[in-house]
């Protein structure tokens, strides 16, 4: 199990998942159906607007709906399934946050829909149909069936917004080369620093990044600090990784963005209070000393990494596995209980009401880079 979840493929680059996109459209009509599927919103919309501007210039017949929209209505979304165009010679049926209609248990969940969705794919009735939201299962059946009518499945993850732990260089994360990227493609000029400062400054919103890349477009001898401030609270997971880690410096500075700007939770909400930053991180931080407590002690008794990462219950793709790697390997299993026990003190103030705040985090930090093993 363990040897098979190291070896799982990691989903491709957002961005590559696009050009692949664009280069089938040019080839040909769109296809019977797309399933977008992933935390990024951006990547979903840029893919929702290229198999929508081609279908219109083929002629079809656009319907849109959004389940999470207050009038959706799932008889409309039927009929437009069921019935042919009344307009032109196709249709294309957009569903943007569909994953509530497929999951079983879900309030959203419908099977009418996916039978006439699925029955729709089967048909010869000219069309597309895209299925959008931030979690779609690759396996789910109307997603197989439109793998297998010719349709794709795109992977619309979130960018990674801190650099792999083997090459902690900000400049390396995946958001920081974003950022290079479309800095090139809309002709501003911006060097490798100067993208990584955007991204950390701004935060892992690429509806964000793009609008700070238009107000430096016209900077002239401006610098980027004087146009683009410090909006960004951070990822309390990433924080806890650094106050693991006993990394002083990169706690300080996480602490100070994300208890003054608080963090986006991937329901998009934002939160900003002291008592849910504190605990949110230190379940992240009881988290990562858990699984640390675990791992290191397996690997003292004589087991291979692969089977520590299974005992410690360390999934993701590789990335994680290799963060957990170098994480366990800075202290002894001893020393990582002195931290498990540090941290279940910290757990123990909360409840009994005493308060809690970076000034603590901060100071675990610091205690625990004089506990690293050597």
């Amino acid at each position: 199990m363990a040897a098979a979840r190291a070896k799982k493929k990691r989903d491709p680059h957002p961005e590559e998942e696009l050009r692949d996109l664009a280069a089938a459209l040019k080839k040909g009509d769109p296809a019977r159906g797309y399933v977008l599927r992933g935390e990024e919103r951006y990547f979903r919309d840029r893919a929702s607007k290229m198999i929508i501007e081609k279908a219109v210039a083929q002629g079809h017949e656009l319907c849109r709906h959004d389940v999470k929209d207050p009038e959706f209505s799932l008889s409309r979304l039927l009929d437009d399934l069921t019935g042919g165009a009344l307009f032109a010679t196709a249709r294309c049926v957009h569903i943007e946050n569909a994953g509530g209609l497929l999951k079983k248990g879900s309030k959203q969940h419908a099977p009418a829909f996916v039978d006439a969705a699925t029955a729709r794919i089967a048909s010869s009735e000219p069309g597309t149909l895209v299925l959008s939201a931030d979690a779609i299962r690759a396996d789910n059946v109307l997603a197989k069936r439109i793998k297998e009518a010719g349709g794709q499945l795109l992977a619309c993850r979130r960018l990674w917004d801190s650099p792999p732990p083997w090459d902690p260089d900000p400049r390396k994360a995946e958001l920081a080369q974003w950022v290079l990227a479309r800095a090139r493609e809309e002709k501003v000029k911006l060097d490798a620093s100067e993208a990584a400062y955007v991204a950390a400054a701004t935060g892992n919103d690429l509806y964000a990044l793009d609008t700070q890349l238009r107000t430096l477009k016209s900077r002239g001898e401006k610098g980027v600090r004087e146009l683009v401030g410090w909006e960004s609270g951070g990822s309390p997971f990433e924080l806890a990784g650094h106050i693991v880690a006993g990394d002083a410096a990169r706690t300080v500075a996480g602490l100070e963005a994300l208890f003054r700007s608080g963090f986006h939770g991937r329901d998009g909400t934002r939160t900003i209070d002291r008592g849910g930053l504190v605990s949110i991180l230190l379940a992240a931080i009881s988290g990562r000393t858990r699984e640390c407590v675990r791992g290191r002690a397996a690997l003292e008794e004589g087991e291979s990494m692969d089977r520590a990462a299974a005992l410690a219950g360390v999934g993701g793709g590789p990335m994680a596995r290799k963060a957990f790697e170098a994480r366990v390997r800075l202290r002894t299993a001893q020393e990582w209980r002195g931290v498990q026990a540090d941290v279940a003190e910290v757990e123990r103030r909360t409840r009994s009401g005493a308060v809690v705040d970076s000034n603590d985090f901060a100071w675990l930090a610091l205690r625990w880079r004089k506990r690293r093993g050597r």
